[in-house]
């Protein structure tokens, strides 16, 4: 690994381990903590999807904003934002005060996610994307397990709402960090939309427009994201009401096994996405995809805590096979100077699977069968998902489109 040429993309990650670090506290402690005002898994399910509603609503608005005013200025705010909103849970009383706060966390976060993902693509070296994404995430992954190890161990030893003392914590010691990082944003330098934006109020509609044409890839990597991303919902969601209701752990225990989830992703993430460099990336996500259908199938039909917690590290680790890859063809297919609207329209497919996830798992669980019903639901996507990146990356010569002036509008620039 060629350090010097990686050295930005390595600070921006480090910035982005001490944040997820504090987005792990919360994703572990928010169902357990709305679980204390309202027990209907339909319920809980709802107002965490409610959150990556407004989301989903507002990437693409803060992708824009990211383009023009900066990527730093807005990873700055989303910091603060997101800190501040941690000591208003500290202090919320009722479910109400709960879902109010999880629709501000769902806007503070995407100030969040988008500058720092555009961070990292602008800082890529080329030929070297999936290593760039492979740092990141292994970063990121850093801050998943930190999060639940820690959220567990102060619940058991205080209480649940303790944590968002150490969540605001964690984002405040990030908003001071960054800026002896990062001051001037050299932008990355390959193709250029040279398309007029125009002040529309159907500019919602014409950023998906704009993503879906850009490139034969742009629509099945954004379906594979969502699926991804289901999964990542209802493994913070269901793992723990899981774990706790039908298997009986402990909250430290249902800590200490996400955790070791993260782990699972992390060992695996930057060999992953080098190999990705090396051999291609369809055989990687191909494979990613496969595995996180059997694991997660067989996840549903466990019957011993031992055989689910096995299912859930390999579904786990099947993700280190598959977002590397996403996230790297982005980065190459993406124009640099709408890269962060771009980005903001790609990430809309993530908060459309924090959306799902706990939404239909929470209704089907309420249904079916518990908590594990919710891993049948990951398991059929993921064996669709598997079809799709077959069909769509391996036969590249039958994945015809017709020629469209449009696609014209993206061009190369010199370097």
């Amino acid at each position: 690994m060629e350090v010097g040429k990686l050295k930005k993309v390595i600070e921006a990650s480090f910035i982005a381990f001490i944040a997820i670090t504090a987005l792990g506290i919360y994703d572990f402690i928010i169902p357990l903590f709305t679980e204390n005002f309202a027990e209907s898994l339909a319920v809980i399910g709802t107002i965490i999807s409610a959150g990556y509603f407004v989301s989903f609503l507002i990437e693409v608005p803060i992708g824009k904003l990211v383009d023009k005013y900066g990527r730093v200025i807005m990873l700055l705010a989303a910091l603060l934002t997101l800190g501040i909103i941690g000591i208003f849970f500290y202090f919320a009383q009722n479910v109400w005060h709960v879902a109010g706060l999880v629709l501000c966390f769902g806007f503070g976060q995407i100030m969040f996610w988008v500058p720092s993902t555009v961070l990292i693509r602008d800082y890529s070296p080329k030929s070297m994307f999936g290593q760039s994404q492979g740092i990141y995430l292994t970063f990121s992954q850093l801050g998943w397990i930190l999060g639940p190890f820690i959220a567990g161990i102060v619940t058991g030893m205080y209480s649940d709402r303790h944590n968002f003392l150490i969540y605001s914590a964690f984002l405040f010691a990030a908003l001071f960090i960054t800026p002896l990082f990062f001051r001037k944003i050299k932008k990355r330098r390959v193709k250029l939309f040279k398309g007029k934006h125009k002040a529309r109020l159907t500019f919602l509609i014409d950023s998906f427009k704009k993503y879906s044409i850009a490139h034969k890839y742009s629509v099945p990597l954004y379906m594979l994201s969502f699926i991804c991303y289901v999964w990542i919902a209802t493994e913070w969601t269901f793992v723990v009401l899981a774990g706790t209701r039908v298997f009986g752990f402990s909250e430290s225990g249902v800590g200490i096994i996400l955790a070791s989830m993260m782990t699972m992703q992390a060992v695996l993430l930057y060999s992953s996405s080098y190999l990705m460099d090396k051999i291609g990336k369809k055989y990687i996500i191909t494979s990613g995809l496969l595995l996180l259908f059997a694991s997660t199938y067989f996840a549903f039909l466990s019957t011993s805590s031992l055989m689910f917690i096995f299912c859930l590290l390999l579904a786990a680790g099947s993700l280190s096979w598959i977002l590397p890859g996403t996230e790297a063809y982005m980065t190459e297919i993406m124009p640099a100077n709408i890269m962060g609207e771009m980005s903001g329209v790609f990430d809309t497919s993530k908060d459309l699977g924090f959306i799902i996830g706990p939404f239909v798992g929470g209704i089907l669980a309420e249904l079916l069968f518990g908590p594990v019903t919710p891993f049948l639901f990951v398991a059929i996507l993921a064996g669709i998902g598997t079809i799709i990146a077959g069909y769509i990356f391996w036969p590249a010569k039958k994945f015809k489109i017709k020629k469209k002036r449009r696609f014209r509008l993206f061009a190369v620039s010199s370097d």
